[in-house]
């Protein structure tokens, strides 16, 4: 049993190293197809951040700093996880949406978001179109919270980052009636692009094609039901060999490469 099991490893890897030159080639064009997806196709994205800090309102009671204790700082951390659902909420991203038509005419957002119309008229930017922008979360698992903006226009990024900032502590208030919360540093404008990530675009490329190549490897060779040699008719029939007639091209099959071909 232990034999035939490995039998049947050297014949995946035979059947691998058989189409080694097509796996090859099929790898390295799936690999420079990621790259060139992602590098002309894929627009550029930049990305803004901004640091929010969690505080217990309970803490400005105390009369000396030095009695803010663990537990005070683990409610501080609840309340970040808390906080990040709350932001995470159609209010927030209804005011965004209003505070973006207000500092951008219609026509520089029309070019990355839909502009659609209530029922009373009012236009407004989706939530689901803001929301796919945003990503907050705890900063190692401390009651620090970071925001982070990836759009395609870098003011854009740290606009809504501001937008944010300003409207978090609104929020929050209104609906614990508890915390507060402080922005660390203010938003920057990036200048640089942050994505798309072409190495990993060309590594996933290459990773498909070598997996396709494989799979297409394997397929074909289940489907060839050719004999090869005496020794697979044996193994797969079980009748004895007489004789083979050797290749003549081929000096690994009893012939010379000194008839040449004709």
């Amino acid at each position: 049993m232990e034999q035939q099991k490995e039998m049947s490893i050297q014949e995946l890897i035979g059947i691998l190293l058989g189409h080694l030159r097509m796996i090859i080639v099929v790898t390295i064009i799936a690999g420079i197809a990621g790259y060139s997806y992602a590098k002309f196709v894929l627009p550029l994205q930049y990305t803004s951040s901004i640091k929010i800090y969690v505080t217990n309102n309970n803490l400005s009671d105390a009369n000396d700093i030095n009695q803010i204790n663990a537990q005070d700082l683990n409610t501080a951390r609840s309340l970040a996880t808390t906080y990040i659902v709350i932001l995470d909420d159609a209010m927030m991203y209804e005011a965004i949406s209003d505070r973006l038509l207000q500092d951008y005419s219609e026509e520089d957002l029309k070019n990355y978001f839909t502009i659609a119309v209530d029922e009373g008229g009012n236009n407004y930017i989706p939530s689901n179109q803001i929301k796919k922008l945003i990503n907050i979360t705890a900063v190692n698992n401390t009651e620090v919270l970071q925001v982070t903006v990836t759009s395609q226009v870098p003011k854009f990024s740290a606009d809504i980052c501001t937008y944010i900032s300003k409207l978090a502590p609104e929020i929050i208030k209104r609906t614990t009636k508890a915390g507060s919360v402080e922005t660390v540093s203010p938003a920057k404008v990036p200048t640089s692009p942050s994505g798309p990530n072409i190495p990993r675009y060309l590594l996933l490329g290459m990773v498909a094609g070598f997996a396709v190549a494989v799979a297409i490897a394997m397929i074909s060779s289940f489907l060839d039901n050719t004999v090869k040699s005496g020794e697979e008719l044996r193994d797969r029939f079980g009748v004895p060999v007489l004789a083979e007639i050797p290749d003549i091209f081929m000096d690994s099959k009893g012939g010379s490469s000194k008839y040449g071909k004709y």
